[in-house]
């Protein structure tokens, strides 16, 4: 997409990043399995400290084309009805990166660990596996202390694997950095609530423009 994206498009784009880690988050927590290359848009947008515009956070538009759709559907009322634990989540980590907003301290932490956590990747080239590991760990320290405490609902043998445990929390600390985003480039829960067909319309003109 090469022409200048508008406000609302841009909000769109940072919003289908919640909606992407949301339903990953449930599907990897119920199926156990979940695809790759969203799981690894979620996750490098953690790292993207430099990016230059709201596309740039998830490398490029295709990468959050699944969210894009979810977030159309979802909206639109078109389609599948998302799972309530989905709408859950979605609402939650809205909820969680409002009252981050609030807090300097944490907010500040946690930009400063991701920081570490990526330093220490590339100086001693650890694994995908130990990244994950230290991520986990860091919202485990701060998300996991706030209120309201996001509760994982699915299958037991999933939810008390250690990798799968690591991604979900991963999931969720993306789903509010992209929450988080959304409220900087000017999304809020009143605007979702008056534009909805505009956040609508805007994720379809995206989708079509790839």
């Amino acid at each position: 997409m090469t022409t200048q994206l508008t406000s609302l498009e841009n909000q769109t784009i940072a919003l289908a990043g919640v909606f992407q880690a949301a339903t990953l988050v449930d599907q990897i927590s119920t199926v156990g399995k979940i695809n790759q290359s969203d799981f690894d848009c979620s996750f490098d947008s953690l790292f993207a400290f430099e990016a230059a515009t709201t596309v740039d956070v998830y490398g490029d538009l295709a990468s959050v084309q699944s969210g894009l759709k979810t977030l159309e559907m979802y909206l639109s009322g078109e389609g599948d009805k998302p799972t309530k634990a989905m709408t859950y989540y979605i609402l939650t980590l809205l909820k969680i990166a409002k009252q981050l907003k609030k807090n300097n301290s944490m907010s500040s932490k946690i930009f400063e660990r991701l920081q570490t956590i990526e330093t220490q990747s590339k100086t001693f080239d650890l694994s995908r596996i130990n990244v994950l590991s230290k991520v986990a760990e860091l919202y485990q320290e701060t998300i996991s202390t706030v209120s309201p405490r996001i509760i994982v609902k699915g299958e037991q043998s999933y939810l008390s694997n250690t990798d799968t445990a690591s991604k979900i929390r991963t999931l969720l600390l993306a789903g509010i950095r992209s929450a988080i985003l959304w409220n900087q480039i000017g999304g809020s829960q009143w605007r979702l609530l008056f534009t909805r067909a505009g956040y609508v319309q805007s994720a379809k003109k995206l989708i079509e423009a790839m």
